[in-house]
């Protein structure tokens, strides 16, 4: 029988170790930026889904879509982090009717995420016509990684025509810019 024993001794083992440990720290930050960049394009595409939803069904039904923030997916809320509601409003009042047809309900951010709208008039909704404009009402669905920094923030802006937009970095200072060429804020 032979007198030695295979295996690691402790220095090798904490050679090893602080080795890994040196690795895994640098490759963490890269990891939880792609984690962050994988999250926001996510919730920028559930919520660009959605108005394009809205606006197609509008136009193909012949009658007015409403999107609005929605706690219980059932009635209209206030806070779109919540999720939103879609559905057909035939009296126009931006009110969900029991007789009105619900279409689809839009899941709520994760916690990490703020969700705000802001739009011409201070409506907390968004109307499309049949023709697929929305009632003289243009707005910006800000999505914001609550971080410090602004890298990941992100914008969909709803023109009078309809028309949805990704917000862009202009100035390619790594900080995409809303509507009006200022940084997004939520």
């Amino acid at each position: 029988m032979n007198g030695f024993v295979k295996g690691f001794n402790l220095i090798e083992l904490m050679v090893t170790l602080a080795i890994v440990s040196a690795l895994f720290s640098i490759s963490m930050p890269s990891y939880q930026d792609i984690i962050a960049k994988h999250q926001t394009r996510a919730e920028v595409n559930k919520w660009l889904l959605a108005f394009n939803f809205a606006r197609q069904t509008a136009i193909t039904s012949g009658n007015i879509v409403t999107i609005c923030p929605s706690s219980d997916g059932i009635s209209c809320g206030k806070n779109w982090q919540d999720g939103a509601i879609i559905f057909i409003d035939l009296n126009r009042d931006h009110v969900k009717d029991s007789n009105e047809l619900l279409l689809q309900s839009v899941s709520a951010t994760n916690n990490k995420q703020i969700v705000t709208w802001r739009a011409f008039q201070n409506r907390n909704y968004l109307q499309f016509q049949k023709n697929g404009f929305t009632w003289a009402q243009n707005g910006t669905l800000r999505i914001c990684f609550d971080e410090v920094s602004q890298q990941y923030n992100r914008a969909l802006i709803v023109t009078r025509a309809g028309r949805i937009r990704h917000s862009i970095d202009s100035d390619n200072d790594g900080i995409q810019e809303d509507a009006s060429g200022q940084p997004i804020k939520c």
